[in-house]
């Protein structure tokens, strides 16, 4: 539930009338129209005779919610209420959030995703732009949003979750992203966009469906690409100069590069580079502060070299060199490994962004190898002895006892293990085995929710490294204060908000991530950290001062309550 009641709204006026005026998501209230509004708006007759307040709304979208028979069913209900009534969406989503979150976004997503060519679920609202729409781009957009946008929430679906190419079912990843901000931060839904770059697919499964809607070729790549993804900025630059950009779920190829190449035109966030390496070093800084143990003492293995790994790794360098360690020490503290095993320098098909992380080859003369020539986790867990394990490989069950058990006797600390890759059945391992096998000693951390473990009598409950910990509060304080560029300084601000949130900080015991029941509080709290540090840079064109970006912040927060309603006289529109 909500910790307050939210302000009441202004008064908006509209010059939709009946029928048209309940087709329109952002101003329909359904049952809740005043008698007055029904009478001035044209209303009479098309509603059941009780006035309801939101409250009561919300019980009645519950108990459908729990009729409705699995999750897909459950995300159709609630992405049919959202195209009907905003604010009773965001409502209900708020005052249920440990039910429905998991139904909106991960890891309900994932399937809605996987059956998007051959189901009718509502949800997939959004802008979808090929290459051949480059000519018309910024008048695409401006029909798209006419009333403005403060961001764009964009994927080009190569790289979505753990279940790669999916051709354009990514723009539901992207509808799910955006409820996200606005139920953890505020932001305004109605100033947003999804937008998926429909640049083809090269899953066969897709080219080979007749009923899939998308361009069914082979994904574009090289300068053609480029030229999709020069042509979209420049066309946002143009329509909406001021917006941010969120760059979600492009393939390990792209991500990087994309994030790298835009950054300074407009202020640019990845949620898979810089999202996942915040929340994963938060859970790693959490749980070291926790038994009063030093980061730069920790033996690091991070098992999947992808864009979630390579960004944790250098997320966690940065956090190193910031405690004194010069690059070369900190990046010693990390072994990376991948489909070839750990890297070492000089192996073929090393990814890009994974070279930095790979050990000097003559550290491998000491490891025993698979008959590949791989040298893999266990032998990796057998020599090394890590005391953090982090799992971004989309391996379900990768993390095995073997491994588990040479880091639970490793040293005197627990160690820190973070199965992260989602959804659910491809996690590196579940809880419940991690602890048996650890004799309870292991601090754990998941990407996907999983339920309390009881182990020795007592529950343990898991936190979820959920990205929602984060994102949301970041972008948010960009588009309140106007931040020009999203600073690593920002970012380490909101690491560090984030730290001080979650619970096993403060007690070894606890979990490694706040309840996603706290999801609101943490927002606020990273959204903050995030605007403050703008300031404090100089790149928040908004605020200069501490006292003018809280304000800021207040102003831009949107609330899911009911405005009272005004005709525009004399304007009038018929129904459709």
């Amino acid at each position: 539930m909500a910790d307050s009641m939210p302000s009441v709204p202004p008064d908006r006026f509209t010059a939709l009338r009946g029928a048209a005026l309940l087709a329109d998501p952002v101003l329909n209230k359904d049952t809740a129209f005043s008698p007055e509004e029904r009478r001035e708006l044209e209303l009479e007759g098309l509603l059941p005779a009780a006035v309801e307040p939101l409250e009561l709304q919300v019980r009645r979208v519950w108990d459908g919610f729990q009729r409705q028979d699995g999750a897909l069913a459950r995300f159709g209900y609630v992405s049919a209420l959202r195209q009907r009534n905003l604010t009773l969406f965001h409502r209900f989503l708020e005052d249920h959030i440990e039910a429905v979150l998991p139904v909106v976004y991960t890891p309900t997503v994932g399937a809605v995703i996987e059956a998007f060519s051959h189901t009718d679920l509502p949800g997939g609202q959004g802008l979808y732009l090929t290459p051949e729409h480059l000519p018309q781009l910024p008048e695409l957009l401006r029909r798209a949003a006419p009333q403005g946008v403060d961001l764009l929430l964009v994927t080009d679906s190569e790289g979505i979750l753990g279940i790669g190419d999916q051709g354009i079912g990514g723009i539901h990843i992207c509808q799910g992203k955006l409820s996200v901000y606005t139920l953890c931060a505020g932001l305004n839904p109605e100033r947003v966009l999804a937008v998926t770059l429909d640049v083809g697919t090269d899953r066969p499964s897709l080219l080979s469906d007749p009923l899939y809607p998308g361009l069914r070729r082979r994904r574009l790549r090289g300068e053609a690409y480029d030229a999709v993804l020069d042509g979209f900025v420049d066309a946002v630059a143009a329509v909406f100069p001021q917006a941010f950009l969120h760059w979600e779920d492009f393939g390990s190829p792209q991500a990087r590069r994309v994030l790298d190449r835009y950054r300074h035109r407009l202020p640019s966030f990845n949620d898979d580079i810089q999202g996942t390496s915040v929340v994963a070093a938060a859970a790693v800084l959490a749980g070291c502060r926790g038994q009063g143990v030093r980061l730069e003492d920790q033996r690091i293995v991070i098992f999947g070299a992808g864009t979630a790994g390579c960004g944790i790794a250098k997320r966690l360098v940065r956090l190193l060199e910031l405690r004194g360690l010069s690059n070369e020490q900190a990046r010693a503290r990390i072994w990376a490994i991948d489909r070839q095993g750990l890297l070492l320098e000089g192996q073929e098909g090393i990814p890009p962004a994974a070279v930095p992380f790979a050990r000097p080859a003559v550290e491998g003369d000491g490891f025993d190898r698979d008959p590949e020539g791989r040298i893999g986790l266990q032998e990796v867990a057998r020599r090394v002895r890590p005391t953090v394990l982090i799992g971004t490989s989309a391996v379900a069950g990768a993390f095995g006892r073997d491994v588990v058990e040479a880091m639970a006797g490793a040293t005197g600390q627990r160690p820190l293990i973070l199965p992260l890759s989602n959804p659910t059945a491809l996690a590196e391992a579940t809880p419940g085995d991690l602890l048996a096998w650890s004799g309870g000693r292991a601090l754990v951390a998941t990407g996907s929710p999983f339920p309390p473990v009881r182990h020795d009598g007592r529950e343990r409950p898991i936190g979820q490294c959920n990205n929602c910990l984060v994102f949301p509060g970041l972008g948010f304080a960009c588009v309140a204060v106007g931040a020009t560029t999203v600073s690593e300084e920002m970012i380490d601000a909101a690491l560090a908000a984030l730290v001080e949130a979650i619970p096993a900080s403060r007690d070894a015991d606890a979990p490694l991530m706040p309840a996603m029941a706290a999801c609101q509080t943490v927002g606020a709290a990273v959204a903050e950290a995030v605007a403050l540090a703008a300031v404090r840079q100089g790149v928040a064109r908004l605020a200069g001062t501490e006292q003018q970006a809280r304000a800021c912040l207040d102003r831009a927060r949107w609330s899911p309550t009911y405005p009272r309603l005004r005709p525009i006289m004399g304007a009038a529109q018929a129904a459709p």
